[in-house]
């Protein structure tokens, strides 16, 4: 786990420097300074665009979150709620982390409104929360992502591994962010290197889902009296599919993005982070949509006893 974590780490600060076509970019939007902030470098905005679309992020991430967890069986089987238990509650606590992320991130964006208040405590700590909750949800991906080979996965394609070690993984990540490894003189940037340690359980879910050949007619809904006698892989339909894998590996142009729009794009902060925020609302909430229908194929299909 710590061979793995360090490793990544190692990579998610190299990465944005070698992307082609950014690099010059990223060298003058990247710019360490371990929460240490200074009017030449450091730029952080306090716009209700910014602010209030951080918030609108938080509601429908909890409102996700609430209707994964409560994606019960429709009869109330408790055989079947107990199935799909577990993936309910690491979508719900991914989810979770999102929207503590951005609720964090939006506070901060609203209250801390002068470069001496970004070099306050009470600032980095706020801060952690934000970047740290971005960390840590590698560890609720991962355990999605094992829970999904676990179910839906061909057995033997992906490993599931030990459950420990996707939050042993994301501890780590959260531990580096409260030390100070991923800051940044912009604090944005800060976002865009904890995802980036995101990579290795974000193909996770993608190959646990994608690798198997699915039923040729797809399943309209799980409404039917009938939806009880079929497996879970029959209760999975093409276009959550489909959404499932863009939500996982849509935010990945935002890396590139984000430096050439800060040095070249001439948009205001408020313009950019409304932007990027809306992406995010698209790809999380595609991310929410298909794991709360994963949980309802579960939770209304055939039951199994699970193993590990």
């Amino acid at each position: 786990v710590v061979f793995v974590s360090v490793a990544v780490m190692e990579f998610s600060q190299w990465f944005p420097f070698n992307i082609p076509g950014v690099a010059s970019a990223a060298v003058k939007t990247y710019i360490p300074a371990g929460f240490r902030y200074d009017n030449e470098h450091s730029r952080f905005d306090n716009t209700a665009w910014t602010y209030n679309t951080d918030y609108l992020l938080t509601v429908v991430m909890i409102y996700l979150a609430y209707k994964c967890f409560k994606a019960n069986s429709m009869d109330g089987c408790p055989i079947r709620n107990s199935a799909s238990l577990r993936l309910r509650v690491y979508s719900a606590s991914l989810l979770i982390c999102y929207g503590a992320s951005t609720l964090a991130g939006g506070w901060a964006h609203q209250h801390f409104t002068s470069i001496d208040s970004l070099n306050t405590l009470r600032f980095r700590l706020f801060w952690i929360v934000c970047v740290g909750n971005v960390s840590f949800a590698s560890c609720y991906m991962g355990l999605i992502g094992r829970e999904v080979q676990r179910v839906f996965g061909i057995k033997g394609a992906v490993p599931l591994g030990p459950w420990w070690f996707w939050p042993m993984y994301g501890t780590y990540m959260a531990i580096a962010t409260a030390l100070g490894y991923i800051s940044f003189k912009r604090p944005a940037c800060d976002i865009f290197i904890a995802g980036i340690t995101q990579f290795p359980t974000t193909f996770y879910c993608l190959l646990a889902l994608g690798l198997r050949s699915w039923p040729s007619t797809s399943t309209t809904g799980t409404s039917t009296h009938s939806s009880s006698k079929k497996s879970a892989i029959d209760l999975v339909s093409r276009c959550y599919r489909i959404m499932y894998y863009i939500g996982f590996i849509g935010n990945a142009p935002l890396l590139p993005m984000y430096p050439l729009l800060v040095q070249y794009s001439g948009m205001s902060l408020a313009g950019i982070n409304t932007l990027l925020h809306s992406w995010l609302m698209v790809m999380w909430g595609f991310q929410g949509i298909s794991l709360l229908h994963l949980c309802n194929a579960i939770s209304n299909s055939e039951p199994k006893v699970a193993t590990d």
